[in-house]
């Protein structure tokens, strides 16, 4: 692997190597620019540590460690409920990644695009706190970009059938199992349009899809294996690891960052410009602590603040019975209510995951790291014969979600406290209505099969962060412009989801790949006129000496 330990200036810093920062680094290093990327995670091509007992448990079962600690530094969110400040924060099951690829190593690799509603902006009038959701590009500005991020990631599936934008070149999918065969009739049986779901899946031999792991044989896409890999095979892009950025500093004609390695030795990069893509709860906090970046003005207002998380309803489905691993588990999309106005529940898909033993035991291992005081992990373990019985009466049943739009409100926040990650958030209350209004809805649709909720209504998808580093051309609602420059700061870049404006009705992966490529391009245009501005800067004093 490219490693750096030189100080030379180079064309841009990616700060990140996940989704977002790995696939700016491949579009930079296309356009020919001299890339470093850093990345606070370890190097997860190096020899792993020697692993602790209850780690080498859940790798003999087949499940991965929550959170495994290699490559995950936030496995428990610090979150007060919006105007309980005061009141100890909840702690979150999150799974949100660090390390090479990011989140994505894990992620359920459901690569849909935003529909073109998204992008006009939803947020109702007389609601005071809700900040402005329109995009200042539309569909059309991201049309080209969706296409090259699904090459990209080799993305498979159908075409909406109800969303005339949708023309995606997808590679076809497998056939489905003749249990999703019979719930994909029953559903069209009853008008509605059910679709293969945009996956980020090769299906080679033997696939099983790998979701909330890494996947070994690169058959699932991740920002590691898709772009960073080829990006340092130009020999254009270097990777430096275990770094954590203290600040990003102004210097002439360029910036500075100052980085801390895990002895806590300090070292400053230089470079041109800066893309910042550390995910939308570390961006804003990166921003915010580089205090010499904005004088006595300080840092945008809408810093950190129109944190959004999209929210969910996890749901059972008592469909035909069959074994697990004769077809697909991610299959399924239903967008037939996405743009339902007040009414709307976004995209319905399939997760992927069943009812079974490690479904369950995960869902209390997250239920169980939200406790204040929390067991040691053998002791989670002795629930596995209750699980297992669980499990065996019910049977394999496809677990579903709902993924519906979260509103920009300007009290939702992330912060830090303590050196850890903090959000202050509640979900929308007329949202929360919305979804238990829905619940009826997604009965019916799944009728005449039973459907059984999991856990409450309208709940936060933690692993979904968006907006904090909002784009916009009002600095005062907005911290970046549209082509992810941080407003007062053209060569601070932001390619990660902190700068959606709205959260869409759909998983924010693709939106996030497509939005990079853009912004790398752009940030391209602008480095190279500047590299030719250097090598040739006769036109520039010609233009000086104009009176």
């Amino acid at each position: 692997m490219n490693k750096l330990r030189s100080n030379r200036q180079r064309d841009v810093i990616v700060v990140g190597a996940g989704l977002g920062g790995a696939s700016a680094a491949w579009q930079l290093a296309e356009r020919g620019l001299d890339v470093l990327v850093v990345e606070a995670g370890p190097d997860v091509t190096a020899p792993l540590a020697a692993k602790s007992a209850y780690s080498r448990l859940a790798a003999r079962l087949q499940e991965p460690a929550f959170p495994e600690q290699e490559d995950w530094n936030a496995g428990v969110l610090s979150y007060y409920e919006r105007g309980r400040g005061g009141a100890a924060p909840r702690r979150v099951a999150t799974r949100l990644g660090q390390g090479l690829g990011g989140t994505s190593v894990r992620y359920a690799a459901a690569l849909g695009r935003f529909r073109r509603s998204d992008f006009a902006g939803s947020v109702a009038e007389g609601h005071a706190s809700l900040l402005p959701n329109a995009w200042p590009i539309g569909y059309d500005g991201f049309r080209g970009h969706y296409a090259r991020a699904e090459s990209l990631l080799r993305v498979c599936g159908e075409r909406d059938p109800l969303d005339p934008d949708d023309d995606a070149d997808l590679l076809p999918p497998p056939r489905l199992s003749a249990a999703a065969e019979a719930l994909r009739t029953s559903l069209a049986a009853k008008g509605h349009a059910p679709f293969r779901l945009h996956v980020g899946l090769d299906y080679l031999p033997g696939c099983i899809e790998c979701f909330g792991a890494r996947c070994a044989r690169a058959c699932k896409a991740d920002g590691y294996n898709r772009a960073l890999q080829p990006a340092l095979a130009t020999g254009r892009v270097a990777l430096e690891t275990g770094l954590r950025v203290e600040a990003i500093l102004p210097e002439d004609g360029g910036v500075a960052v100052l980085l801390r390695d895990r002895e806590g030795v300090a070292t400053m990069r230089r470079a041109g410009r800066i893309v910042l893509a550390a995910g939308a709860l570390n961006s804003p906090l990166i921003l915010a602590r580089s205090t010499a970046l904005w004088g006595d003005a300080g840092p945008p207002a809408m810093l950190g603040r129109g944190l959004m998380f999209h929210v969910s309803d996890f749901f059972l489905v008592m469909s035909r019975r069959e074994a697990d691993g004769q077809g697909p588990r991610k299959w399924l999309a239903l967008r037939d209510f996405y743009a339902d106005g007040e009414a709307g529940i976004g995209e319905i898909q399939s997760t992927g995951y069943s009812l079974e033993t490690g479904a369950l035991m995960q869902a209390m291992r997250g239920l169980i790291a939200g406790l204040p005081l929390r067991p040691a992990p053998w002791m989670v373990e002795a629930l596995r014969p209750l699980a297992w019985s669980m499990a065996a009466l019910i049977g394999p049943r496809p677990i579903f979600t709902t993924i519906t739009e979260d509103l920009p409100d300007a009290r939702n926040h992330v912060r830090s406290e303590g050196g850890r990650i903090v959000v202050e958030y509640s979900v929308d209350p007329a949202l929360k209505r919305r979804a238990a209004a829905n619940r009826a809805r997604i009965r019916a649709v799944f009728a005449p099969f039973g459907v059984h909720f999991l856990g409450r209504h309208a709940q936060p998808n933690w692993g979904h962060p968006m907006g904090t580093c909002r784009m916009g051309l009002d600095p005062r609602t907005s911290v970046t412009d549209p082509e992810g420059r941080v407003h007062g700061q053209p060569r601070i870049h932001v390619a990660d989801a902190s700068v959606f404006p709205s959260s869409g009705g759909a998983g924010p992966a693709l939106t996030v790949v497509a939005n990079a490529l853009r912004v790398a391009d752009a940030l391209a245009d602008a480095s190279l006129a500047d590299r030719q501005a250097m090598q040739d800067p006769a036109p520039i004093r010609a233009m000086q000496s104009v009176p």
